[in-house]
């Protein structure tokens, strides 16, 4: 009988392994957490919120590509990493150069930058423009200056959705980061 329990205990450890990945869920962000501080610290956003992008994004694949062509750890098309690139100095990135961790997660961290400060500090916009493009975003939020504070009113259902996973992903780092800080 005993046997037979430990040999249950460690299926069902492997089960949860492959299929709730929850032990790699939250080791990953270790992996690139000394670039993530870096360029977050660098261009004044809050480290986790970058680790949230990073994690709804490619779930730090840095390989990771997208059907609509982004690539690497925070899902940069190429278009708008080679314009947020030239403005931090990258003057010829390649695909190739978008894979690499400390590339991709410098340009990708300016460019969210770049909107939070574009979008008057609305993470919501900021968000929604890093997803669906900062031109969709200032056309819809034109035509509707008082909405785009509320998650329910992005009229895009795939940015509403990722705008909301990215957030629950934010809130719940925090939650990990302050249980760390009690346990200290």
């Amino acid at each position: 009988m005993r046997k037979f329990i430990v040999v249950l205990a460690v299926i069902l450890a492997i089960f949860s392994l492959f299929f709730f990945e929850l032990p790699f869920n939250l080791l990953r962000p270790v992996f690139h957490k000394d670039i993530i501080d870096r360029y977050a610290r660098r261009y004044s956003l809050d480290p986790l919120l970058v680790t949230a992008v990073v994690r709804t994004e490619s779930n730090f694949l840095r390989g990771a590509r997208s059907h609509r062509g982004a690539i690497g750890l925070m899902q940069l098309l190429p278009a708008t990493a080679k314009e947020a690139g030239i403005e931090i100095g990258y003057n010829s990135l390649t695909l190739a150069d978008l894979e690499k961790p400390a590339i991709n997660i410098h340009v990708g961290t300016y460019y969210l930058a770049k909107l939070k400060k574009q979008f008057n500090n609305n993470e919501i916009l900021m968000l929604a423009a890093y997803n669906a493009g900062k031109n969709k975003v200032e056309l819809w939020n034109r035509q509707n200056p008082l909405l785009a504070t509320e998650i329910e009113d992005i009229p895009y259902p795939e940015t509403r959705r990722y705008v909301n996973d990215v957030l629950s992903t934010y809130q719940w780092l925090k939650r990990i980061k302050e249980f760390k800080n009690l346990l200290q």
